[in-house]
């Protein structure tokens, strides 16, 4: 006789324990596939987490024991989690329909600073509660933090969480290379402020954009990679566009420091200095791709004219948002410019 479990296939319609009925595929990784799918007991929507075998079941279902054991309103919630005949993990979660945070980019792949800053805050007091009961989630990055019904940000997927007996330093499973901090890489293990670091690198690709580390790691290769984080180079100043207030960069690379006692002690530390940060307006790019300003009275663009040669005009304008009314900035307004344009804006 073979009792070998027949594996169950994963497809439109497909239900697990007669009461899952997967609708559509929303997610997919190594560790196996999300569904959206109808709960036909409750006539409820839940993003379904299929999870692959090649790992125990007991560490499989942490993930959802993690997700289960808190309700907070930065945090996504598990609700149920079972094993399926055939040994896959189905974890039912909390299904947000606008997806992730990485949704809110515009056509530069950035978000606007303020929104940029609203979600890490949001994303941060998930942490904090994490952290209070030593868990560690070492997994923080965009595509991680959703999009909740009132606007908030919420931080999901527990499947590398560290757990700790004490708050201190635990080893983990596996870790994100790109967002992994220096000790981490050098077996020093996570703890909060690793969990910070990654918030940093978070914050510093919503700000800048959300491919920039990406294309640093393709760049260099991933020893050299990791070698740049570890001695602070990777990212510098220069990296952030000039639109960003210097305040922000700060509380960027005081996060990332490579130094885990220069960096901000705690998600709740980090938390309050972004709080206190102020600015008077942001830039974001518009649909046709050309940056636009906005601040508390006006909304600006520019415009940037070639001319015979090497010469070049440029323009800026504002618009009061209440009057509608669009008039040129004389102090920013400049003909027969030489040399290269952009280095001057």
């Amino acid at each position: 006789m073979n009792l070998t479990p027949v594996v169950l296939p994963i497809t439109n319609g497909t239900t697990f324990y007669n009461k899952y009925r997967l609708m559509r595929p929303i997610g997919r990784g190594s560790f196996g596939e999300v569904w959206l799918a109808q709960d036909q007991a409750v006539n409820h929507e839940y993003a379904i987490k299929v999870l692959n075998a090649g790992i125990g079941i007991d560490q499989r279902l942490r993930e959802a024991q993690v997700g289960h054991a808190f309700s907070h309103n930065n945090l996504v919630r598990v609700h149920q989690a079972d094993v399926a005949t055939d040994g896959k993990v189905v974890i039912a979660m909390d299904y947000f329909p606008d997806g992730s945070i990485t949704t809110l980019a515009n056509p530069g792949n950035f978000l606007p600073l303020p929104i940029a800053l609203r979600i890490i805050i949001d994303m941060l007091q998930g942490l904090e509660h994490l952290h209070l009961h030593n868990f560690f989630h070492n997994d923080v990055k965009p595509q991680n933090i959703l999009r909740g019904p009132q606007g908030q940000a919420k931080l999901a997927d527990y499947g590398i969480v560290g757990v700790s007996t004490n708050g201190a330093a635990v080893q983990p499973s596996s870790w994100y290379v790109l967002h992994a901090a220096p000790e981490t890489v050098a077996g020093n293990g996570i703890e909060a402020r690793t969990d910070v670091f990654q918030t940093g690198l978070t914050l510093f690709r919503l700000l800048v954009g959300l491919g920039t580390l990406e294309a640093k790691f393709s760049a260099i290769g991933g020893a050299a990679y990791a070698d740049a984080l570890a001695n602070g180079s990777l990212i510098t100043r220069a990296d952030f566009p000039p639109f960003i207030p210097n305040a922000v960069c700060r509380a960027v690379m005081t996060s990332i420091d490579p130094n885990p006692t220069k960096r901000f002690q705690s998600s709740l530390d980090m938390r309050r200095a972004l709080e206190k940060l102020s600015f008077s307006g942001h830039w974001t790019v518009d649909a046709t791709g050309m940056l636009s300003g906005e601040d508390a009275r006006n909304t600006y663009r520019f415009e940037h004219t070639s001319a015979a040669g090497s010469n070049a005009s440029f323009a800026a304008f504002k618009t009061n948002k209440v009057s509608g009314r669009e008039t040129r900035i004389s102090q920013f307004t400049s003909k027969n410019l030489r040399g290269c344009l952009e280095n001057r804006i």
